[in-house]
């Protein structure tokens, strides 16, 4: 009766076909218009139609006991007036409560005072045996287009319902399970545990069947007494999900692992005893360094470009101790229309082109970290005043959003261009120049530095041998002198191209002469005495040889082909292209050079 009651109103179940007869009738017309329609009763109106009350057969019962009572008396007289009515959008719940309650087998049904129809118990009988199918078909229908899996078990565990979703995710048809044990299908079902102990389980992790992955929910069911008749299962399939989730813990694994050696490369890299020099300006910066690493002090880089600034921040960073990465921007490398969303990040919709759900600025990711501003003489002016905010408050506004994010950034700043002079141009901001150098470390050049080149060249040497896989046996010691007085405009960033240049250009790992760039010799002093301790036969040869074509279209030739294969990677099929030789051509000069061994 439940479901019925669930679904239906007064108004879907209720008789439309009443007899109704008017106060000034009588008795004798009542009966007459109740045997002519087959009813039980009659429904009494006034002249407005209003219900007044009832007149039943049991009434006319009462009225032939009474002899002294004439059939043609007025039919209200004997008429019921206590009437119990319900309003037609009621539920048959609530109509069926009410005729227990008080005892009736009819019940008018009104809207605003007027007579619309007539519950009865057949009526509720009747509906409920007629739609029960109905009913249990749109069941039916829902729970198979569940995305769920759905059994139903008896007490002793035989499946009485199985859903299409239960087919599809186990592969077994319901007319193979139906009126089965489950447990001969499922052994580690979970649902044999709540017939077993009677006890709700939500959402839990289960594998009925090997590789098979599911979460779970089964819940018993108890008659009015208490006794279980049935427990209900809803299975989810998550196998691939936990696939999935296996794969991924594995790859994070891997990432942890190479998050972890990649720490300690930068540790061993960017390391204070990594950084080489005897020089007393690069000494008192490393001391420096290593006094203030560990502050939350804001630090200001100075130096031309190429003497190392990054190296510093990054050994500065690793002897903070701080947890949080460490992130590089370089200020005159991006465009003045993103850099704020760069450093502040963005969140969606900010600006056309922007991606979905936003993106977190290298502030953000630089949080309990150090965040390195290189070339920050190149800030605008707009980008200034909002890093000085940020670094008033610590508190971070992406583009776009209103809402602050705090963060603990430590930053370091670095520039190649006088803040001073930019400062008294109005280019660069005082308030943040000060926030910025509250310590300043000063970085010379090389050419300042000549005592520490030799040192810092065999340390490049060992670096881009090992990175390029050549073994070096030998170095011509004439080089070295040449490398002192060089002036190096690119300071050490220079000196170690020109040593991968040398490197790569050996032949059976020596390093000679002709492997340095022609604009270090054309500088030397003594161009025709390449090196000290050079006898006047070795000055000689060398004289004689300056002219020799041959000698002058191979060492041109090895080193324009050398410079070509460096450029593409290695790839020989370009260099051809671009040499405009036949690859044929290029493998046989390759040998022709000791070359070929190089590529390999």
């Amino acid at each position: 009766m439940v479901i019925a009651e669930m679904f239906y109103t007064v108004k879907e179940i209720m008789n439309k076909k009443f007899i109704k007869v008017k106060a000034s009738e009588s008795i004798k017309e009542a009966l007459n218009k109740m045997i002519d329609a087959n009813k039980d009763e009659v429904l009494v109106v006034d002249s407005a139609g209003m219900l007044i009350g009832v007149f039943t057969r049991k009434d006319i019962a009462k009225i032939k006991k009474n002899k002294n009572i004439s059939f043609q008396e007025e039919v209200i007289k004997y008429t019921n007036k206590n009437v119990v009515t319900i309003d037609m959008n009621a539920s048959a719940r609530v109509a069926r409560n009410l005729m227990i309650e008080n005892g009736i087998g009819r019940l008018p049904v009104i809207e605003n005072k007027i007579i619309k129809g007539v519950i009865t118990s057949n009526n509720i009988r009747d509906t409920f045996y007629l739609k029960i199918d109905e009913m249990f078909d749109l069941q039916n229908n829902i729970i198979d287009n569940l995305h769920e899996a759905v059994c139903i078990c008896s007490d002793s565990g035989i499946v009485n319902y199985w859903n299409k979703s239960s087919e599809q995710l186990y592969g077994v048809r319901a007319e193979n399970i139906l009126g089965q044990y489950i447990g001969s299908f499922f052994p580690n079902a979970l649902i044999m545990k709540t017939l077993k102990d009677g006890k709700r389980r939500d959402n839990e992790g289960n594998e009925p069947v090997k590789g098979k992955f599911v979460v779970l929910s089964t819940v018993p069911i108890f008659n009015n007494i208490g006794k279980l008749v049935a427990v209900v299962s809803t299975d989810r399939d998550v196998t691939e999900v936990v696939t999935l989730s296996k794969q991924l813990e594995k790859e994070k694994r891997k990432v942890e692992l190479l998050q972890i050696a990649y720490k300690k490369e930068i540790a061993a890299n960017y390391t204070f005893s990594s950084i080489v020099g005897k020089n007393k300006k690069i000494i008192e910066a490393i001391a420096m360094s290593q006094k203030v690493a560990q502050s939350s002090a804001s630090i200001l880089i100075t130096g031309e470009s190429g003497t190392g600034k990054e190296v510093f921040a990054r050994s500065i960073h690793e002897a903070s101790g701080r947890v949080g990465n460490f992130v590089a921007v370089n200020c005159s490398a991006i465009p003045e229309n993103l850099i704020e969303s760069e450093v502040f990040g963005y969140v969606e919709g900010a600006f056309t082109g922007a991606i979905r759900k936003g993106k977190m600025g290298k502030f953000e990711f630089a949080s309990n970290g150090t965040l390195f501003l290189d070339e920050i003489g190149d800030m605008p002016m707009e980008m200034q005043v909002k890093l000085l905010r940020v670094l008033q408050d610590g508190i971070v506004y992406r583009v776009g959003s209103e809402k602050g994010v705090v963060t603990d950034t430590r930053i370091i700043a670095a520039t190649n261009r006088n803040l001073n002079d930019l400062m008294k141009e109005k280019k660069f901001r005082e308030d943040l120049y000060y926030r910025f150098a509250v310590v300043q470390i000063e970085l010379p050049p090389l050419r300042q530095r000549k005592e520490d080149i030799k040192e810092l060249a065999d340390l490049f040497i060992n670096q881009v041998a090992n990175k390029e896989n050549i073994d070096i046996n030998s170095i011509d010691e004439r080089i070295y002198p040449l490398l002192v007085n060089c002036k190096w405009e690119g300071n050490i960033r220079e000196l170690k191209n020109v040593i991968q240049r040398m490197i790569v250009l050996s032949t059976e790992g020596k390093i000679t002469l002709d492997t340095l760039p022609e604009y270090i010799l054309e500088n030397s002093e003594d161009k025709k005495k390449l090196a000290l301790n050079t006898n006047e036969s070795e000055i000689l040869e060398q004289e004689q040889n300056k002219y020799d074509l041959a000698k002058i279209v191979e060492s041109v030739e090895k080193n324009t082909i050398a410079e070509v294969l460096l450029s593409v990677g290695g790839n020989k099929q370009k260099a051809a292209k671009i040499l405009n030789l036949k690859r044929s051509t290029l493998y046989y000069k390759l040998n022709q050079y000791g070359l070929l061994e190089k590529q390999s």
